[in-house]
């Protein structure tokens, strides 16, 4: 995986779907009852759900109403001296809307917690992927999956990009026998055919946009987001 991606293996983590790693990642940085989150809502359930099971708190940096976009300034605002891990879903789940990479970097700078992006759509994205800046910006994770445009959903495998001494943490915290061998054997054969996983996303964003175009001729459809993941919000 680190190949594949030009990093190096203490870089990477990997977990059982990426609800493993934000889990652990909330496990390993916050205290209970003490520390806090935040999240730009609408976004991904399993960010607060796991925040509650771990008993810490969630503050909320809303998306910008009708547009869906990122507030980096209310983001920054919102944070207070507990909150330990900024969740930015990018593209977001469930308005296909992503943060730029400038934003990343302002909010990364201005935030001593760690931010983790989680990108599981970004294969059906034009835009950067947030693994270029893990080696500039230390706090910086990076959440990605083979659930999405690889088509591997039931093998359950999600994987963290960070600084190593984060991703030595996540590796110590994870359970040491959390991936199947089978999973890890049928993720290796995926990553040698990559460009199966290539040309479906080109199919899937052509139809995208089929779909889009046919939808805005339905009179009760008052408006699509633009999106940047393989789905649309109406």
């Amino acid at each position: 995986i680190a190949t594949y991606k030009n990093i190096n293996s203490n870089q990477v983590a990997i977990g059982n779907g990426s609800d493993e790693l934000i889990d652990l990642l909330i496990r390993s940085f916050c205290e209970p009852k003490e520390d806090n989150i935040l999240v730009c809502e609408p976004t991904f359930g399993m960010f607060k759900v796991y925040a509650q099971l771990n008993n810490v708190e969630v503050l909320s940096a809303p998306l910008a109403k009708e547009t869906f976009l990122f507030d980096d300034k209310l983001i920054i605002k919102t944070v207070t001296a507990n909150t330990k891990l900024i969740f930015i879903c990018s593209p977001n789940n469930p308005t296909g809307t992503s943060i730029s990479i400038e934003q990343l970097k302002i909010i990364a700078t201005n935030f001593k917690g760690i931010i983790v992006v989680d990108e599981a759509y970004i294969d059906f994205s034009k835009k950067q992927s947030a693994i270029e800046l893990i080696n500039d910006y230390p706090n910086i994770i990076v959440l990605q999956t083979f659930s999405k445009a690889w088509g591997l959903a039931a093998l359950r495998v999600g994987v963290a990009y960070g600084n190593a001494s984060i991703i030595e943490i996540l590796n110590k915290v994870r359970p040491p026998f959390n991936i199947n061998s089978n999973s890890q054997e049928l993720i290796l054969n995926a990553l040698n055919k990559s460009a199966i996983k290539d040309k479906l996303v080109e199919s899937i964003l052509k139809q995208k946009i089929v779909l889009e175009n046919e939808l805005l001729q339905l009179s009760f459809v008052k408006n699509i987001t633009d999106s940047d993941a393989n789905f649309l919000l109406i």
